[in-house]
């Protein structure tokens, strides 16, 4: 376990290894008891809310295409079309996740999750299907450790 060296860095690591670890004892529990997206929510703060804090002037400001979106893993997840530069993304999902504005959709009767919008303010930030969380947590938090790494 150890002590952080680079606690910015590290905690960010650290945060994607706990989903790794999650993914490989899923298959241990019976469905009712995975908690996967629980953990992704749990991890967003790990990986939006707090680099964000201190290193917003690293935080890219391409503008979203929808060969961006693609490489971010978001197919069929939709983006609020008012929001075109990733800062503003990640600005807007940073206020959703820190004030737990967010809604969970389920579109059958087993009530599983479908999509997870993000709001700030009541305004839809992005709509996320449940399927492109892990690989958008997945780009964004690579994203973030390099950048770390050659601006801290």
């Amino acid at each position: 376990m150890g002590n952080y060296k680079n606690i910015n860095h590290d905690f960010i690591e650290r945060t994607m290894n706990l989903i790794t670890q999650y993914e490989s004892d899923l298959n241990k529990y019976p469905f009712e008891q995975q908690y996967n997206y629980t953990l992704l929510l749990n991890c967003l703060l790990g990986i939006i809310v707090m680099p964000k804090e201190q290193f917003f002037s690293h935080i890219p400001n391409h503008r979203i295409t929808s060969d961006l979106k693609k490489e971010m893993g978001l197919k069929k997840s939709e983006i609020n079309p008012k929001i075109q530069f990733l800062r503003e993304l990640i600005i807007d999902l940073r206020n959703s996740i820190a004030h737990f504005d967010l809604e969970i959709k389920s579109t059958n009767d087993k009530f599983l999750i479908d999509k997870i919008i993000f709001k700030d303010n009541q305004t839809s930030v992005a709509e996320f299907k449940s399927d492109e969380l892990l690989p958008f947590i997945r780009y964004y938090a690579d994203w973030v450790k390099s950048n770390l790494m050659n601006y801290a």
